[in-house]
């Protein structure tokens, strides 16, 4: 094993190799590798090369400052707004990181206006006053809405046709942020986080052929298996992560490695290495009783 993954790294020219790389062209087991090395950072280590470390509680990814500097870099971007779902859209990082660290994204953009420009940024300096201050009335909740062909519209439109009632959002710890109506069986709404995809593919992960072994709090998600098309009675083991957003994985820093698939509600990730579930074309597929 040890002579295998130090060719592979000799072949591509880098002192690393990806697990799924390893295990494509070796033929081995990740099971085989664990019991021999103790994990495939362990085969890695053996061979000299250097292991990937994707980010824990007690090893954040990125720093404060690497969070504000892309906060600052996105909203810099000519004619930017200021909202999650277009930092989503156009930053490096994931906003929930931001409002995690932070406390919400309203005091992600407070934190990053310490890192303007005073001349140079002055009029994002008043745009961005303007826009955290909670008697803001033209500060709209993020959302999501779907129209007739069952497909994701950005909240941002809706928020300009809607910038005519004046309705701001209520900052505090117990406001409500809805999906637009789905009306699928007992789910109104349909899902504006991550918690939401959860539920939705517990509601159907049965009619797709999944069980559900264990869902937690660590990545992946879930563990569950999945019936194995044309061989009757037979499973597999799947790893499962949940992201309402495809390319929020990525923004996460997850080991793709470590994962089989992402069930999110909208796939916006084009280059994902990873089979991907996307839920909010599903639906359609689906009779809306059992």
């Amino acid at each position: 094993m040890i002579g295998l993954i130090q060719n592979i790294a000799k072949e591509s020219n880098s002192d690393t190799v990806p697990r799924h790389q390893f295990i494509r062209r070796a033929h081995i087991s990740e099971r085989k590798i664990a019991k021999i090395f103790g994990s495939y950072n362990g085969l890695v280590e053996a061979a000299g090369l250097v292991s990937t470390i994707f980010p824990s509680l007690d090893q954040p990814f990125f720093t404060d400052e690497q969070l504000l500097a892309e906060i600052v870099r996105v909203i810099r971007i000519p004619d930017s707004k200021l909202t999650r779902i277009y930092f989503e859209q156009n930053g490096a990082m994931s906003p929930s990181v931001c409002e995690r660290r932070f406390g919400g994204w309203i005091n992600a953009l407070r934190n990053a206006q310490s890192l303007l420009d005073p001349e140079g940024d002055k009029q994002l300096i008043e745009k961005m006053a303007e826009y955290t201050s909670t008697s803001n009335p033209t500060l709209k909740k993020a959302n999501v809405v779907i129209d007739n062909s069952n497909h994701l519209k950005e909240a941002d439109e809706q928020e300009q046709k809607e910038e005519l009632l004046g309705h701001k959002i209520i900052e505090n710890d117990s406001v409500n942020i809805y999906g637009d109506f789905i009306n699928f069986r007992g789910l109104q709404h349909a899902p504006v986080n991550e918690q939401g995809v959860v539920f939705l593919f517990g509601m159907i992960c049965r009619e797709l052929g999944y069980v559900v072994e264990s869902v937690k709090t660590g990545f992946p998600d879930c563990e569950a298996k999945r019936m194995i098309r044309g061989k009757s009675g037979k499973w597999q083991r799947v790893r499962i992560e949940f992201e309402f957003w495809s390319r929020s994985f990525k923004a996460h820093g997850h080991d793709p490695d470590l994962c089989d698939l992402i069930v999110c509600w909208e796939h916006n990730w084009p280059d994902c290495p990873l089979e991907i579930m996307e839920l909010r074309n599903i639906l359609s597929t689906l009779p809306n009783r059992v």
